[in-house]
């Protein structure tokens, strides 16, 4: 029988492999306190897939077929911004149906670029500064809980960054700045805009690395509502995305979960990189690891390429 998520998702909450006529929408409703499954809106997929009611349609439709109940309908990605009007529109949809929704932002190709990593920005720059908190500022207009994906960091060297950097290493400096800019361009200015949201800071898959690019998985567990843990292992022999085993997914899991206690929300895997096998592993090794929801990233990859053999 095909090992898919639908068996990933029966078999965790039920103890048994479901087959064909396994109903993912009513296992996924009545068990989604043990398991849940949600996907992500990129900004993108809400021009392509989300602004007509047809798209919304379809979307919800797929939700139901994969035990989806919830999405995070995303605000902002590579200096696009998701028009208001389609956002609330889908998210009222969504809701209309039982589905939960949250809001997410991808800060990439913000303001002034670190010119390393593509699309990632300085952060010591006060205009980027400026921008991050316009951008988070919409978001919680509209929802209670905002997930931030996991670009969330800088690898800038730039000379305002080095003089502001002074004795201290890159990794000391861009730990204290990103900190100082969540608290003051994330979570107070949204916090202001809706004192009931709930924000998660999504933590890459980077172990020994968090500090060098700026995450302080400590302070900024401490500071943020939630966090959430990237699994996405993918295939080992992948020429573009390959080199982690899939153990990883598991390992990191329970390390940020440790740290994060109570606030640790769930895991995060995508299709990228992955075979049908690999991809149900990575699902296998977040859930072992104690996670209570898995996002399959994004809707609208896994409606093409590998993933609609990943999630049916």
């Amino acid at each position: 029988m095909k090992r898919t998520i639908g068996f990933v998702f029966g078999w965790m909450i039920v103890g048994f492999c479901g087959g064909q006529g396994t109903d993912l929408w009513e296992l996924g409703k009545a068990n989604r306190d043990t398991l849940a499954v949600s996907t992500l809106f990129s900004a993108q997929d809400v021009q392509r897939h989300l602004s007509s009611d047809e798209g919304i349609d379809k979307a919800i439709a797929w939700c139901k077929a994969t035990g989806v109940t919830r999405v995070f309908i995303e605000e902002y990605r590579d200096k696009y911004w998701a028009e208001r009007a389609a956002i609330e529109k889908a998210r009222d949809r969504f809701r209309s149906v039982g589905i939960d929704t949250g809001g997410c932002v991808t800060t990439t190709q913000i303001g002034k670029s670190s010119g390393g990593w593509q699309g990632i920005s300085c952060f010591t720059d006060k205009a980027t500064q400026d921008e991050v908190q316009r951008i988070f500022e919409f978001s919680a207009s509209m929802f209670d809980l905002i997930m931030i994906d996991d670009f969330w960091f800088t690898d800038c060297k730039c000379e305002e960054c080095a003089k502001a950097k002074g004795n201290k290493s890159w990794g000391q400096y861009r730990c204290e700045l990103m900190d100082q800019v969540s608290r003051d361009r994330i979570l107070e200015p949204a916090r202001k805009v809706n004192p009931k949201v709930k924000i998660i800071i999504k933590y890459p898959q980077w172990y020994e690395e968090f500090h060098n690019r700026g995450y302080d998985v400590i302070a900024e567990t401490r500071d943020f509502d939630w966090i959430w843990v990237g699994t996405e292992t993918r295939d080992y022999n992948d020429k573009q995305w390959g080199g982690d085993i899939q153990y990883k997914a598991y390992y990191i899991m329970r390390w940020l979960g440790e740290i994060g206690g109570p606030k640790c929300g769930g895991g995060w895997f995508d299709w990228l990189g992955t075979t049908e096998k690999t991809y149900l592993e990575q699902a296998n090794q977040t859930i072992l690891a104690g996670s209570k929801e898995m996002l399959l990233f994004c809707y609208g990859g896994l409606q093409s390429s590998t993933g609609p053999a990943d999630v049916t």
